[in-house]
């Protein structure tokens, strides 16, 4: 699939229908269950294509796999019983990537950007606007740092960080409640 129509998917199913991900255990529980949102996004990697996406220069840069963030339900589909994990594999990527972040406190400086702000998608009625939109994607698509993600501010603000915390509390919580699986979904 073409870049261009990837991130046009990725902007539509994020802004127009909420895709989102979301953790529930094996057991019942009264914990706070909401997956972290600024972690659902970064996992997600909207904006960001492949090996230019955030999570994967992040991996790149601290030398850690984050692929189990990667294997969630998606929308409920049939065989959703193999995405159930257990919960001490996740905690251990957890950890794993906050000791590489303590050891390494600079590591989001070396994350590429794309500092040029995209076109705006569209339809327009008028064959010279829609050329004119037409036009602005090529030129937006040549340049070199095209498929790079926009900088929201996520990982130099240490809202990152914070939400893996979260994260790890409500694993925590499962634990305490008895649960020993967790599943991610994505819908």
């Amino acid at each position: 699939m073409k870049a261009s129509l990837c991130f046009l998917i990725s902007i539509l199913n994020f802004n127009f229908f909420g895709m989102d991900y979301y953790i529930e255990a094996n057991g019942k529980t009264n914990c706070k269950d909401d997956f972290p949102s600024g972690l659902s996004f970064f996992f997600e990697q909207v904006g960001g294509f492949e090996e230019k996406s955030m999570v994967m220069q992040v991996e790149k840069i601290l030398k850690i796999n984050l692929s189990i963030f990667q294997d969630y339900d998606f929308e409920g589909e049939e065989n959703s019983s193999k995405h159930w994990k257990n919960i001490k594999t996740f905690e251990k990527t957890i950890d794993d990537l906050l000791l590489k972040i303590k050891a390494n406190p600079d590591y989001y400086k070396k994350v590429k950007y794309n500092s040029a702000n995209p076109p705006s998608y569209g339809y327009s009625t008028d064959k010279k606007e829609m050329e004119r939109m037409k036009k602005q994607q090529r030129e937006y698509e040549k340049s070199p740092l095209f498929g790079y993600p926009a900088d929201n501010g996520y990982l130099s603000s240490k809202k990152f960080v914070e939400e893996l915390n979260q994260l790890k509390s409500i694993l925590n919580c499962y634990k305490k409640h008895g649960a020993t699986k967790i599943k991610l979904s994505y819908y």
